[in-house]
């Protein structure tokens, strides 16, 4: 049964045991270099959208807490809904407090807890605006004001807003001592920091973004306590320029509040798509086919997909889509027909990579030959099409659009290739190549799979989250 594919378990006792991508190392990197110092710092985990920073961050947490290192987990976009940043912040430390604790100094730590976020409460509540303020202040008739009357008034707002002032600075340096002193007792026994990891930064909406990254430096920033964010800097750039305009410079600003970055390395080529193979169980499935003609399809749709995501540097994201149309197209497909793994796969990419090449192709905007170096013209190396599956692939495209044997007029411009003076010896053996899979696809239903596969593929998108 080739099913949809799981959340990947992380085993509390061996939170990278399901790790597909090797980053245990990393890990063990950043755990030593939070705790390297008692320091306040904001350490950035910078990775493309969908490259798997969250099943990393996850892992990670659990290492840090099997490292004895007190750790918070904050997930910024499904707490988005929250009309104050720092609220969300001082709750999610009240809610986890006895699993930072233990039985010693549990009472300690709730003590200087209670009283940090009794004070930091009292920093959020709103303030009467002074423009209400005017507004309903005796139903003033401005007109039978003395300038010497307005003068006092204006007066008395400004000392109010002054008073205000300090009382929040004050307020804001009593709030960071409680929680130092919390932030300490939680470090006093193994001498290792809070570390509060803040993830999915990058996809909430831009005014929370910012404001989780200004309450945490404003209103956190004290000794032993760590952030870690696990954001796209690039689409929180976005969102930066979003709030403060086209204009701003992102990286200016991002350096106010990220003291550290640290880009998750990505994954080897073909390392995750490897991993898909066994999550969806297709090397199972494709195991069960015995007959000459499809005994080699999982073969060929492992490599198909290995060399593609590499060309068309698919996230981690769009990679587990491209097999969830794999894994439906299977499953809507009688199991004695040929599946074309090569052609149905490039399909499958090019729908989700690039849909306009995808539909220009279908609806014959593109003829077999433009198709073909539009995507040669992808991969500069030009490595793949040079191969045997490169060959087969294209021989496909050739005929794709024809439902019989075309003759002379499918084969002649690699007749012409082949038996050209100025073709090099390369060409025309590739050209031979080709010509002889085309001269098979009479019997082995090659000609003419296209509709058959795009049916396939748009059926499987019906299906697909």
């Amino acid at each position: 049964m080739i099913l949809k594919v799981k959340e990947i378990e992380i085993i509390e006792e061996n939170p990278f045991q399901n790790d597909k991508l090797n980053r245990k190392e990393n890990a063990e990197i950043l755990t030593e270099f939070v705790c390297s110092s008692s320091e306040p710092m904001v350490v950035c985990i910078d990775a493309p959208w969908g490259q798997g920073k969250t099943t990393f961050l996850r892992m990670w947490e659990q290492h840090l807490k099997n490292s004895d290192v007190p750790t918070l987990y904050f997930n910024a976009w499904e707490n988005d809904f929250t009309e104050d940043a720092f609220v969300s912040l001082i709750g999610e430390i009240g809610s986890a407090i006895e699993a930072l604790t233990n039985a010693e100094n549990e009472g300690t730590a709730k003590e200087y807890y209670q009283k940090a976020k009794k004070v930091g409460l009292g920093l959020v509540k709103r303030s009467i605006p002074v423009a209400t303020k005017v507004a309903t202040a005796g139903v003033l008739d401005l007109d039978k004001m003395t300038e010497q009357a307005l003068s006092s008034f204006a007066e008395s707002v400004a000392n109010d807003q002054i008073e205000k002032y300090e009382n929040a600075k004050k307020a804001l340096g009593a709030f960071r001592e409680h929680l130092a002193n919390f932030a300490n007792n939680l470090s006093s026994e193994n001498d290792k920091p809070l570390v509060f990891i803040i993830d999915e930064l990058d996809r909430c909406r831009p005014n929370f973004s910012i404001e989780i990254l200004e309450k945490a430096k404003h209103f956190f920033n004290v000794p032993n306590i760590i952030f870690v964010l696990g954001a796209d800097k690039e689409q929180l750039g976005h969102s930066i320029k979003a709030v403060y305009g086209r204009d701003i410079n992102v990286n200016g600003y991002l350096r106010r509040f990220i003291d550290f970055d640290y880009l998750l390395p990505s994954p080897e080529k073909g390392q995750f798509i490897r991993a898909l193979f066994d999550k969806y169980s297709f090397n199972e499935y494709f195991s069960t086919k015995q007959a000459d003609s499809t005994r080699y399809e999982g073969e060929q749709a492992l490599k198909i997909f290995t060399e593609l995501f590499d060309i068309y540097q698919l996230t981690l994201r769009e990679q587990i889509h491209c097999c969830s149309l794999l894994s439906l197209s299977i499953r809507t497909t009688p199991s004695n027909h040929k599946l074309y793994p090569l052609f149905l796969c490039l399909l499958i990419v090019l729908k989700v990579k690039e849909p306009k090449t995808y539909k220009k192709f279908i609806f014959g905007e593109l003829s077999p030959i433009q198709f073909i170096d539009t995507i040669k013209s992808a991969d500069s190396s030009d490595v793949f099409f040079e191969s045997n599956y490169g060959a087969v692939l294209e021989a496909y495209i050739v005929a794709s659009r024809t439902n019989h044997y075309a003759g002379e007029e499918l084969t002649a411009p690699y007749v012409m290739i082949r038996d050209s003076e100025d073709s090099t010896d390369n060409q025309k053996r590739r050209a031979d190549r080709i010509l002889k899979i085309l001269s098979q696809f009479e019997w082995d239903g090659g000609i003419g799979v296209l509709d058959s596969l795009v049916k396939k593929i748009e059926v499987a998108s019906r299906f697909s989250a």
